[in-house]
């Protein structure tokens, strides 16, 4: 089977295509217009009715509460930090994905593609791995895809701190909520048409209309398309649409049924050789390592979510929300990679006859001499043409009641609700760079320097394996808001999670045809999680807090994800690295906090936190009384940590949204007890992977008349710590990457109330920069300076 050069050309011509359609509707004028009513005729005898129509804030950076039923109170005495990317701050800088949005909230960084474990957003918060823990609408959403666009979404809430009560199992440093957009009671139609630099095209489309007193539907649509800026190939190209239904709005219950369909066909980045904290030096970050004519990444996401919120009495609520929902995602990378001990051999020899290393106790400068290329030469290894096409399922579904009733003088808000998943996972595995007899294909040396990206060799596709997966959760929980005095409540909360796994696994070898069939591996996990808390409310709308909440998390985290069951050894020694039938992870999280709302439009917030995850995995290796081999639940790391952030308005024409973080990690123990007696736990007392200790940002904009708004912003990430001590490197010390700082900036003209311009440019100095870290690997360089115009419309 061979893969077609022309598919990605091909993929481009629908996506303009259906740009094209949605600029020629968006163009039409209005399908329905209302009929003019004739005029009332005023009788003086009637009573004069005075009406007050509630102020609808198009504009605000505020959220009153989270999205989720179990929160109870409003953001402001909700003793947990949460940031709340509310609509209009992501549309005031044009913000896109979800990678795009995360960047600007302080604490939090990306993993480094990875072509073995799967491709997409690898989200690292307070320190830890948060890539599994992202919800949408309070469901988890587990496939490990790129949330590229961000077309159906009118808030982003970031939940910092263990939050397993709440979120369910993971969420060590936290987890993230994408709440959809839902029809609303009133008319309203938005389009925006975009144009940019690096060939960015892209044009929406928001319709809302009121189909009777309780029914209102509304339409979102997408088309998109830009290269990436800063680089020479890598280009992404989507499309999508979501229509909503609310029946029985301004009633007792109201039942909304949503969809969305969204297929994106863009460019995997990886980026360029990244060595000991630092860009290899000579390297253009414009360079493309892969080959442009297989690499690939087509996405098809689509659910379909019922939601039903009903007030039985005034005291009691019922919300119950069901999804089902399908991402398929066939993604071919080839990696930058270049281990000169693997098979085949690569290195990166540069032109000076060297080529990078890591750096140890006996190679102190990061580099030696090439063995196996010649000067100026790059030798592939690891992935090339390799591709993953999976498949992940969910049906979801969430119900809980919400009773407020009193016990004396004692008030509570109480939340009790049942969850159940099913998650299911399809992964074929194969490549492209094979001979016909399956055998690989040479690996043709490239240019350090100028690399030639289009794949010339053999291609012939060969599976090399095939996973099934599957999860059940079931889950039980029970919150309550103890009121105690109206300047004190107590927040208690407990939820049970039973997690039932299963992987299956069969292996082809291309070249002897063999197959291999896995024993199937199963876990089962049973877990308790608890929050709790006290809230001081020392005066009207604000609070200062104490918390304690916990986390849990299974060997087998996600549905995507698989444990071990096989015992290794390596040069006659157990490995002991067997972990399916492992306990569950725990980490808990103390924070003091304080919150503040001097305006309904202003919420400012400061937390003081302590990270602790208490027993994590580790080898056991060499321990001879472990004759089982499975990992034992020794480690242990910790992150104190301070976060302040201020969103809202400083004045009515002034718009604010801020964050800082400081991270101080450490590692407490990395090793077994067994290994840390013999003297080999070198992690312990190191920092934390790819954790700023100093991250933040900042955007403002200033409305300067009616007609011309004026932003700026820019985020800085301090540097991150890419490696850590180990038997070879006892005595080097940690390496860092570079901090880097990146300015943004918006011109708004505002014709009229319907028809607005909106200029943004980021990276506004152009700033060289490195995301997505993989140390002796690769990194991806940031985007370079871009601009984009867009034409807003409402009518």
């Amino acid at each position: 089977m061979s893969r077609s050069p022309s598919r990605k050309k091909a993929t481009s011509g629908h996506t303009k295509t259906a740009i094209a359609s949605f600029i020629t509707i968006a163009a039409l004028p209005p399908l329905a217009v209302a009929a003019e009513q004739a005029p009332v005729q005023q009788q003086d005898h009637l009573p004069t009715i005075h009406l007050k129509a509630s102020k609808h804030n198009d504009d605000n950076y505020v959220a009153p509460k989270a999205q989720s039923s179990k929160y109870t109170a409003p953001l402001v005495e909700t003793p947990k930090t949460i940031t709340v990317l509310t609509e209009q701050n992501l549309k005031d800088q044009n913000l896109l994905s979800l990678r795009d949005a995360l960047s600007t909230t302080a604490g939090i960084t990306f993993g480094a593609g990875e072509g073995g474990g799967g491709y997409g957003d690898k989200i690292t918060m307070r320190g830890f791995d948060s890539t599994y823990n992202t919800t949408i609408d309070g469901l988890r959403d587990s496939a490990l895809t790129s949330r590229s666009d961000i077309f159906n979404i009118e808030a982003i809430e970031v939940i910092k701190g263990s939050d397993s009560s709440m979120s369910g199992i993971g969420a060590v440093g936290g987890g993230v909520n994408l709440v959809s957009k839902t029809a609303k009671a009133r008319d309203f139609n938005e389009v925006s048409v975009g144009v940019g630099t690096d060939d960015y095209y892209r044009v929406t489309g928001d319709f809302n209309k009121k189909l009777s007193d309780t029914i209102a539907a509304r339409v979102n649509v997408m088309g998109h398309r830009n290269d990436v800026p800063g680089r020479d190939v890598e280009q992404k190209e989507r499309w999508g649409i979501a229509p909503t239904i609310t029946f029985g709005l301004g009633t007792d219950t109201r039942t909304t049924i949503s969809y969305i369909h969204q297929t994106d066909n863009n460019t995997p980045q990886y980026g360029v050789p990244y060595y000991n904290g630092r860009a290899v030096p000579g390297i253009n970050s414009k360079n493309y390592y892969g080959y442009s004519n297989l690499d690939d990444q087509d996405i098809s996401t689509d659910y379909l979510t019922l939601k039903i919120e009903s007030d039985i009495t005034d005291s009691l609520k019922l919300n119950s929300i069901t999804r089902a929902g399908i991402v398929e995602q066939d993604t071919t990378v080839s990696a930058p990679q270049a281990n000169p001990t693997g098979t085949p051999k690569g290195e990166w020899c540069l032109s000076n006859g060297q080529r990078p290393t890591a750096i140890t106790d006996t190679n102190k400068t990061g580099y030696e001499a090439c063995t196996i290329g010649t000067a100026g030469v790059y030798t592939p290894n690891g992935p090339r043409g390799y591709r993953r096409d999976s498949t992940n399922k969910v049906y979801s579904t969430d119900t809980n009641v919400n009773w407020k009733f009193n016990t004396g003088i004692i008030t509570h808000s109480l939340v009790a609700g049942f969850n159940l998943t099913r998650e299911e996972y399809e992964l074929e595995v194969g490549g492209y760079t094979y001979n016909a007899d399956g055998t690989t294909a040479t690996r043709t040396p490239m240019n350090v320097y100028n690399p030639q990206h289009v794949y010339t060799g053999p291609n012939n596709y060969f599976k090399t394996a095939d996973t099934t997966g599957s999860q059940d959760t079931k889950s039980v929980y029970v919150f309550d808001t103890v009121g105690l005095h109206p300047m004190l409540d107590l927040n208690v909360g407990v939820r049970y999670d039973n997690v039932d796994g299963t992987t299956k696994t069969t292996n082809y070898d291309p070249a002897t045809k063999v197959v291999t069939v896995v024993a199937p591996l199963n876990n089962r996990d049973d877990m308790m999680s608890y929050n709790a808390a006290l809230v001081f409310k020392p005066v009207d709308k604000s609070s200062v807090y104490v918390s304690y909440a916990n986390a849990k998390t299974p060997s087998k985290a996600s549905v995507n994800g698989s444990c071990t069951d096989a015992l290794t050894v390596t040069n006659g020694v157990n490995q002991n690295n067997k972990n399916c039938n492992v306990d569950p992870e725990s980490a808990e999280t103390y924070e003091i906090g304080g919150k503040w709302q001097p305006n309904d439009n202003l919420l400012l917030t400061a937390a003081v936190f302590r990270t602790d995850r208490t027993n994590y995995k580790v080898s056991d290796v060499g321990n001879p009384a472990n004759v089982t081999g499975y990992q034992v639940l020794d480690g242990s790391s910790r992150v104190d940590g301070v976060e302040l952030s201020a969103a809202g308005k400083l004045l009515p024409q002034w718009n604010l949204s801020a964050s800082v973080a400081y991270l101080d990690s450490k590692v407490l123990q990395g090793a077994s007890d067994y290994v840390a007696s013999q003297g080999q736990d070198y992690t312990k007392g190191d920092k934390l992977l790819y954790t700023p200790e100093l991250s933040g940002s900042f955007w403002t904009t200033y409305d300067i008349n009616r007609h011309w708004q004026v932003g700026y912003g820019f985020t800085y990430m301090g540097e991150q710590y890419v490696t850590q001590h180990s038997a070879s490197a006892k005595n080097t010390p940690q390496l860092k990457s570079e901090a880097y700082f990146v300015h943004n900036a918006s011109v708004t003209f505002k014709a009229n109330r319907n028809l607005s311009f909106q200029l943004n440019v980021k990276n506004l100095f152009d700033e060289e920069y490195y995301t997505a870290i993989r140390n002796n690997g690769w990194a991806m360089p940031g985007e370079g300076v871009n601009g984009v115009l867009s034409v807003n419309y409402k009518f």
